[in-house]
């Protein structure tokens, strides 16, 4: 089995949740010699999917921004999980907006699949619509 054919059985067995999840998931390879496997298993797997990492804005109410992306992006959406803030999955790329335990704030997190040059054109797209959200709700 080459790299390539591992990492997508890795992301199927992850069920296609993403670098994190697969991280989080992933055990150590058995010897320190093989840990070069584990750092290219690593790069290819960023490269699946390239990520925004997590973009903090300040929100007073949020509640009202997650009915409003799931309404704008809903249709088109493969998947929509609203049990802990909104994840919204599309057949080539996926947003997160977490709500910030700790202060009134969201966390936006952008993937896409295999795109690095998508990721900031939706990234930009997310930050716009939560920009405009705010000046009508301001």
């Amino acid at each position: 089995m080459n790299i390539a054919q591992h990492a997508a059985d890795l992301e199927r067995s992850v069920d296609n949740l993403g670098v994190m999840s697969w991280l989080s998931r992933h055990q150590p390879l058995p010897s320190a010699n093989e840990s070069w496997l584990g750092t290219i298993l690593l790069v290819e797997r960023i490269g699946m999917f390239p990520s925004s990492g997590d973009i903090r804005r300040p929100l007073a109410d949020p509640y009202p921004l997650l009915a409003h992306l799931k309404r704008l992006y809903g249709e088109q959406a493969l998947e929509i999980d609203d049990r802990d803030g909104l994840k919204v999955i599309f057949s080539d790329w996926r947003f997160r907006v977490r709500l910030c335990c700790n202060e009134p704030a969201v966390i936006l997190n952008v993937e896409t699949r295999c795109d690095t040059h998508a990721m900031p054109r939706r990234t930009a797209e997310l930050l716009d619509r939560l920009d405009a959200f705010e000046r009508a709700n301001g």
